[in-house]
């Protein structure tokens, strides 16, 4: 079959990226990729008869919203969080991964325990500082419903449907001859030399009329279409403009490092370990008493018996709690406890545990020196944060029906500021995000003269404003862009002379002529470069794109082209050798490295084929919406 699916491969297909396991898929709902549903809901769809739910959909489109926002930040364009946008590129994902599940599931793959464990333990979502931490995973889970069992069962599905993906992408593999069309084509070196006539010397004695400058204008309307744009004033608001008038004085720093030290309770930290046997398995911990009760090693037998993953390894070892980190039986059977005593068996939710005290250790206070200057930014801010709302909440009445912002901003003490014009793809500063931008072009602020409401960007940055310039969409003016087509004509003129110039040079090389003594008559400096490879940016850029679009050098040896850059300087260029790239010249890593990420983009291609082929052959019904 997998045969049958490469015959079918055409084309370039999207590599599919199968990274399942990241933070945001669990904490945001590991379902994104599995379809599982906790509830009965209607079907958006079915795949072989499996249902895809309504729910399964609405929590797939959130992590994805959750993934947008991670990636663009605060200014992310409101329409690509709409659902109207998000469901139907998530649903036929939701769909793929169904195929794909399905597959692998008939495929016969079966995924051990210990590797479901190895999986759990590396998913950055339940690690601190880069470790894992069976508090934080338990919590995890414990917030999205799951049971320890259930959860090891997703992760199953989906690491059986990963061993799937592996199975295919990890089957391509790519020939030498392959890496050595690729090297020859991107590691292709060329040898060429170059002048560049600067268009800059004739712009001074180059002129333009008038009659000219309104030729061009007529004839190239579409080049001067200017977009709606507004310019507006606003106040913003944080409490950071309100900071730095704020003073703080040594006597309330003192007298709320003494409040501080009045509720300071020294707190007595615990550190302990911890055997957990899940379920309910009597005879399992009547064996672990009795090996306890001998005598042996607890850290052994946690090692041996405990079914926490993230301290089994660790003897069991937790590290510290103030009395609030587990629960409360938990709790209370470690503080009965001498250092190094065990307690018998102790229930929770997670299970039986077995409780060793390892170490005590007490919490002093913080002398004042050490917490002076955090109290005091602590005050400053408390204070900043107070005028702040305070400001937010008068600037509503205050702006309201406002002619302009003016009198606002002086009642608040806080500056009045003003915008360039900008469009409704936004500008620059506070135009560049999109609340702003939306108020601005609302009808109610542009066209009825209206004041804002208060624009909340974030928690502690607001702003209102008002439209205080409106132009309508259309073609800039004459006056404004008469000194850009001066310029640009000016450009073409001198460019157009200096092509003469350049067309001469070149004939002079094509019977013979020494570039560099050409060059040198010509007060012009020859550029050599040898082994030069695709790419580069500005001017050099054009000038290598030019030099790989020759064609290998003539039987005299040579290629020579003459060209204008965008700028408008004109360019001779005489190509002199064309290398193609040899993979034997790459080192055995550098030859490895290229086979690899071939065969990998093979895989990826492959991947999409086969999800292609499964898709087709599955019988998939989308519900009517």
């Amino acid at each position: 079959m997998l045969q049958s699916m490469r015959d079918n491969l055409k084309g370039t297909a999207a590599i599919i990226v199968a990274g399942f396991f990241g933070f945001i898929m669990v904490i945001g709902g590991i379902d994104f990729f599995t379809g599982a549903s906790g509830g009965a809901a209607d079907a958006v769809a079915e795949v072989n008869g499996e249902k895809i739910t309504n729910l399964d959909l609405q929590r797939a489109i959130q992590n994805r919203r959750n993934m947008i926002m991670s990636q663009y930040g605060e200014n992310v364009p409101a329409d690509l969080l709409s659902d109207e946008q998000l469901r139907e590129p998530v649903l036929r994902q939701l769909v793929s991964s169904s195929v794909m599940r399905q597959a692998a599931q008939d495929s016969g793959m079966v995924m051990s325990a210990a590797a479901i464990d190895r999986e759990i333990v590396q998913i950055p979502g339940f690690q601190v500082g880069g470790k894992f931490d069976a508090q934080v995973y338990r919590d995890a889970l414990r917030r999205m419903g799951y049971s320890a069992v259930g959860f090891r069962q997703v992760m199953e599905r989906d690491l059986v449907m990963q061993q799937y993906i592996d199975g295919i992408t990890n089957s391509a593999f790519t020939t030498r001859a392959d890496a050595e069309r690729v090297v020859a084509v991107s590691m292709e070196e060329r040898d060429f030399d170059y002048v560049i006539l600067p268009v800059q010397q004739l712009l001074d004695e180059t002129t333009v009329s008038d009659s000219e400058v309104e030729e061009y204008y007529q004839d190239n309307q579409d080049r001067f279409q200017r977009p709606e744009q507004v310019a507006i004033e606003y106040i913003e608001l944080t409490p950071e403009l309100f900071a730095d008038s704020i003073d703080v004085s040594e006597q309330d720093v003192r007298a709320q490092y003494e409040q501080e030290l009045a509720s300071f309770q020294a707190k007595t930290r615990r550190r302990a370990a911890h055997i957990l046997l899940e379920g309910d398995n009597a005879g399992k911990v009547a064996e672990v008493q009795a090996k306890l009760n001998a005598g042996e090693d607890f850290a052994e037998l946690a090692k041996s018996y405990s079914d926490d993953l993230g301290s089994r390894d660790e003897g069991g070892d937790l590290g510290f709690t103030s009395g609030d980190v587990f629960p409360e039986s938990f709790e209370e059977a470690l503080a009965s406890l001498e250092v190094g005593q065990v307690s018998g068996p102790v229930t929770t939710d997670s299970g039986t545990h077995f409780i060793k005290l390892l170490e005590v250790e007490n919490a002093e206070p913080p002398s004042y020196e050490e917490r002076k200057d955090a109290i005091a930014a602590q005050l400053r801010s408390a204070e900043a944060e107070r005028e702040f709302v305070g400001a937010l909440e008068r600037l509503a009445d205050l702006a309201y029906n406002a002619d302009t912002l003016a009198g606002p901003a002086e009642e608040l003490g806080v500056p009045l500021q003003t915008s360039e014009l900008f469009s409704r793809q936004g500008g620059a500063g506070i135009a560049a995000n999109d609340k702003v931008v939306a108020a601005a072009f609302a009808p109610e602020v542009k066209e009825d003269g209206n004041t804002s409401d208060v624009i909340n960007l974030t928690d502690n940055h607001s702003v209102v404003l008002r439209v205080v310039e409106h132009k309508t969409a259309g073609i800039y003016p004459l006056e404004e862009v008469k000194p850009q087509i001066v310029e640009r004509l000016k450009r073409e003129k001198a460019s157009e002379q200096l092509a003469t110039r350049a067309k001469e040079l070149k004939a002079q090389l094509e019977e013979g002529g020494d570039f560099a003594e050409l060059a040198e008559a010509s007060e012009l400096t020859l550029e050599t470069s040898d082994k030069t490879r695709r790419g580069g940016f500005g001017q050099r850029g054009e000038i290598i794109a030019k030099a790989f679009e020759l064609p290998a050098p003539d039987s005299r040896g040579e290629r020579i082209t003459t060209f204008a850059v965008s700028d408008g300087d004109q360019v001779v260029l005489k190509l002199r050798s064309v290398n193609p790239g040899q993979l034997s010249r790459q080192s055995s890593e550098q030859r490895r490295a290229l086979i690899q990420q071939l065969a990998s983009i093979s895989g990826g291609a492959e991947l999409a084929a086969v999800q292609r082929y499964l898709s087709d052959e599955a019988d998939i019904e989308f519900a009517e919406q």
